[in-house]
């Protein structure tokens, strides 16, 4: 057994940078975040790795086999996992020969602390921006070794099951003038498509006594180079020392999806001396910077911890490439580990176009540069490449017209609004051909279809796809209108609203009529369970049921709710299928359904399901399901907080804060002042609310008055009231 321990966070008003626990979303199974540091939206996340550590690389309850430089936060399947580095005593070359169990575990924002102790040593590291730095204590010893591994990727070696592999790559030592180690390798496998390199630079404070290189498992003293000439083939370097009691070795190390040149110069740039303190707290000076963004006052220890660690991991993925990806131009913006817009769109992108504008618009003007080289902006783009594939709608459109919406200034529109043209008239791709066989998989990929009827025939994911595919024309429709496209404004809006061609009135389930449900290409209905979740690239929906994906059209709240039989008939079955597990929260498709219920007049009910659901889904353990690079954590945030965005739409919905005051500080020195009298874990309700003064009824309150700047006055309660009916 290796014990969990982890330093208590400062929760009693001190910095926000240690009142997050990167242990949140680890110690769980499902969450998968990366225990280890990084700065906000950083390119480099060193981070310790297990024999077994799954898509992060990392499980709390394994001995630790080392720490590579590259992870992808919160996802539901693995990447990375490169440059490698296991400091130990002796010379163990093996995948499996250097594991050591662990103690004096401490993780914060900005460092990662560990003891080795099969080998007595103290492992510590900080990162900058695309470098990090290392400090080894070691015991005394003759046979102190730091090893570099190039081959080791979490695809290939930590979760097999994603499919890795390696097939080109050098390491190369040069003792002259000090000793630096530099690589490169190329990878494949894990989320994504294609081949990718990563290259990397270290360097370490005092000459070592030996190095050597090695070539699966074939140690070779004072070898200067080494290369891999056969697919999967382990090769790596190592540095030796002899180290008195208690001596420190510093490394610090740059990686670069570029060149070996622009990993040094990200080294120098970034971590010209060897002050392992001046970079440790730098990173926590930008970490507090950034989480103090939106300050909180009142609340528990353990909301107070799960909001800042929650904000904490919003602000990992995606990350800030720019100069530092082949193919685009040394000041070409490039953001890269979108992991997918399909997670983030819905509550991550809102959240930054709030407190962190520069970030959006970041995104944006990659996905520009993206589409001026590559023709098309996916929804994943991971290590600088487009995956195809899709999981639900051209989610790049939502992110650009939510910002749009939202007045995010900066930005050539007529650039952005040619990508959601371009998805808009040459997109929304659907599998059909299916025609009813059994074989579900038979068909194709095609925009005939949808663009044709505004409609999928049964297949993969016919329905989900619609249904997002409506949103996203309903968020160029909005767009067109605003730039004054109006003719481009009437073919998608008149689209957006095509959805209802799949809502079966006669379909039933526990009770309940009306649900979404597929079609044959002639029209007929094809008899599903709304209740089942075929999982993930199947029939029908994608990872969710009918259930789920029929409250999934928060363009048309007020007429699917008609469909329903009307707002009380519709309240009675959303809190159904939440009472009884019908709609899966720990997934992003169910978002906008407890939001829904502001539409129907019962916003007391959307309080109560949402602070339900803060309580029981986040714990100082993890989060419902994966995090999905900050998605669920950008939900709790807004959840907290007591407001809630309509992503797409300049719209949040109103339904109490869980703290006494937040203040957010927005671009510009404007801020929003969060006060609610008697919040608490009991008074959950709103029971009167004032908005810069005045009394405010409704429910619902646009992004661009907060963004103005604002002043919230609640008054809470324990007890359900007529506020906001």
């Amino acid at each position: 057994m290796h014990p969990i321990r982890r330093k208590a966070p400062d929760t009693h008003g001190g910095d926000p940078a240690d009142a997050v626990d990167p242990f949140i979303g680890v110690l769980d199974d499902e969450s998968n975040c990366v225990i280890g540091p990084q700065l906000p939206f950083g390119s480099i996340n060193p981070s310790p790795q297990t024999p077994s550590g799954s898509h992060d690389g990392y499980s709390p309850r394994e001995p630790i086999r080392g720490f590579g430089q590259l992870h992808a936060s919160g996802t539901g399947w693995g990447k990375y996992g490169q440059i490698f580095v296991s400091p130990q005593i002796g010379l163990s070359t093996g995948e499996r020969d250097h594991d050591s169990p662990k103690a004096d575990e401490t993780a914060r924002s900005y460092e990662y602390r560990v003891r080795l102790t099969r080998y007595g040593i103290t492992a510590e590291c900080t990162p900058s921006r695309h470098s990090a730095i290392y400090r080894f204590t070691f015991p005394r010893s003759d046979s102190a070794n730091i090893l570099f591994d190039i081959t080791h990727n979490i695809p290939l070696d930590i979760a097999p099951f994603v499919g890795g592999k390696v097939t080109a790559g050098e390491v190369g030592i040069d003792t002259a003038g000090g000793c630096t180690v530099t690589g490169w390798g190329t990878y494949a496998g894990g989320f994504g498509e294609g081949e990718y390199q990563v290259f990397f630079r270290a360097e370490v404070n005092r000459a070592p006594k030996g190095y050597g290189c090695w070539l699966n498992g074939t140690v070779i003293p004072y070898g200067r180079a080494g290369r891999i000439t056969g697919v999967n083939d382990r090769v790596g370097a190592y540095l030796a020392f002899s180290t008195a009691e208690e001596e420190q070795v510093l490394m610090k190390i740059a990686v670069s999806f570029k060149s070996t040149a622009t990993a040094q110069h990200w080294l120098r740039t970034e971590i010209p001396a060897w002050d392992y303190e001046g970079v440790k707290e730098s990173a926590k000076k930008e970490w507090n910077s950034a989480l103090g963004k939106i300050e909180v006052e009142g609340g528990t220890d353990t909301l107070r911890t799960l909001f800042y660690t929650a904000l904490y991991h919003a602000m990992l993925m995606p990350r800030d490439r720019t100069g530092d990806m082949k193919g685009f131009g040394e000041s070409d913006p490039l953001w890269d580990d979108e992991y997918a817009v399909w997670d983030t769109w819905r509550t991550l992108f809102p959240l930054m176009s709030i407190i962190n504008p520069a970030m959006v618009r970041g995104n944006i003007n990659s996905f520009i540069t993206r589409f001026r080289k590559n023709g098309e902006v996916k929804d994943t783009f991971v290590a600088g490449r487009d995956m195809f594939e899709e999981q639900g709608g051209n989610d790049v459109d939502n992110v650009i017209a939510d910002a749009s919406a939202c007045g995010i200034g900066g930005l050539d529109w007529n650039a952005a609004y040619a990508i959601v043209k371009h998805d808009a008239d040459s997109g929304r791709t659907g599998w059909v051909g299916w025609a009813g066989s059994e074989d579900s998989s038979a068909g194709r990929w095609t925009p005939e279809a949808y663009r044709a009827q505004g409609w999928i025939p049964a297949g993969i994911m016919s329905c989900s796809q619609t249904l997002e595919y409506a949103y996203n024309d309903f968020c160029a429709g909005t767009m067109a209108e605003r730039m004054g496209r109006s003719g481009d404004a009437v073919t998608y809006m008149r689209r957006s609203g095509m959805w209802r061609a799949l809502w079966n009135p006669d379909a039933s389930s526990e009770g309940f009529n009306g649900f979404i449900v597929p079609r044959t290409p002639a029209g007929s209905w094809v008899a599903i369970d709304p209740k089942k979740n075929p999982g993930s690239w199947k029939e029908y929906f994608y990872e969710g049921n009918s259930w789920t994906y029929s409250y999934f059209v928060p363009h048309q709240f007020p007429e699917l709710i008609g469909l329903c039989g009307g707002k009380e008939t519709y309240v009675r079955r959303l809190e159904f299928a939440l009472e009884h597990g019908l709609i899966d929260y720990s997934n992003e498709p169910s978002f906008f359904a407890i939001p829904s219920l502001h539409f129907a007049g019962r916003p007391e009910r959307a309080a109560f399901w949402m602070h339900a659901l803060m309580r029981t889904g986040y714990t100082l353990r993890g989060y419902p399901g994966n995090d999905d690079s900050g998605a669920m954590s950008s939900w709790f945030v807004f959840a907290a907080m007591g407001i809630f965005a309509i992503a797409g739409q300049d719209l949040c919905t109103i339904h109490g804060p869980s703290f006494a005051r937040v203040t957010i500080h927005m671009e510009g020195g404007k801020t929003i002042i969060i006060r609610a009298e008697g919040a608490s874990g009991k008074n959950i309700y709103v029971r009167s609310l004032r908005v810069n003064g005045k009394e405010w009824n409704t429910p619902f309150i646009r992004r661009t008055e907060l963004g103005a700047g604002a002043e919230l006055d609640f008054v809470m309660g324990d007890r359900p009231s007529p506020w906001g009916r």
